[in-house]
């Protein structure tokens, strides 16, 4: 018999439950995706409730992994244990934030933002659509089609903007400190997980801008420059992390 869970599926994916597959064997969404509303609601009881069980279940989770690898923690950091973990988070902000990967991050963050803050673009060409429909130019059936998938890519671009960022950050940061643990102990690398997801909505902001540049006319800078930045974005992230499109999600690359 199956089970129904996936172990692991949600370490690796986008975190848009709504249009995942997976859910029904994703245990992660099960313990949060379906939460009753008042769990939901931050002035509710039950949602507090609920957030001290997660915390404790966290807390839990992290001592057994500690003790598997060898660390007390329940013993103090000496005055010069802090201070040099202190430099060496430092260090890692520093490596991460100056990174060229990040640096086209923002730049896309910056060019993207007021975009989809204002969108002229978007009503004017819904009214158009609406001139063709009552012209006749177009049918009911086109016109609903074609509004939707402008709609659908906004929300892509949306979802991603600040998610590649996040997960090449987390990319960055465990190749800089090194994985020797999960090398040895016959693990994948969890960087090239990171920079997967990230390639992925790398690639589907990429689609979505293209059928932008198809769909709106007044998008035509935004969208060619979005589309130098994410590519420029795809080539740096397969070169630093050249493992990365061979590394299986559960779940997803089964």
């Amino acid at each position: 018999m199956k089970e129904k869970f996936i172990p692991g599926v949600y370490n690796y994916c986008d975190r848009w439950c709504e249009r995942c597959s997976f859910t029904s064997r994703c245990r992660n969404y099960e313990s949060t995706g379906r939460l009753p509303t008042e769990q939901k609601d931050i002035n509710n009881e039950a949602f507090w409730k609920n957030l001290t069980s997660n915390f404790k279940l966290t807390i839990e989770l992290i001592q057994k992994a500690a003790k598997e690898r060898g660390i007390d923690l329940t013993k103090p950091l000496t005055a010069e244990e802090e201070r040099e973990f202190k430099s060496r988070k430092g260090f890692l902000d520093s490596q991460v934030n100056q990174h060229p990967l990040i640096q086209l991050c923002k730049q896309y963050q910056s060019l993207v933002r007021p975009f989809i803050e204002h969108t002229d673009g978007l009503v004017n060409k819904t009214r158009e659509l609406v001139d063709h429909l009552h012209l006749g130019i177009k049918s009911e059936e086109d016109v609903t089609y074609t509004v939707a998938e402008i709609g659908d890519c906004f929300d892509i671009i949306q979802w991603y903007i600040f998610f590649i960022d996040a997960k090449l950050q987390r990319a960055l940061r465990g190749k800089i400190e090194g994985e020797d643990w999960e090398t040895e102990n016959g693990f994948q690398k969890d960087s090239d997980g990171s920079a997967k997801i990230a390639l992925i909505g790398i690639e589907r902001s990429i689609d979505a801008w293209a059928k932008l540049y198809d769909q709106l006319p007044s998008s035509e800078d935004n969208a060619l420059n979005a589309l130098s930045l994410l590519t420029q974005l795809k080539e740096v992230t397969l070169k630093e992390f050249p493992q990365a499109m061979v590394f299986k999600r559960a779940g997803f690359d089964d």
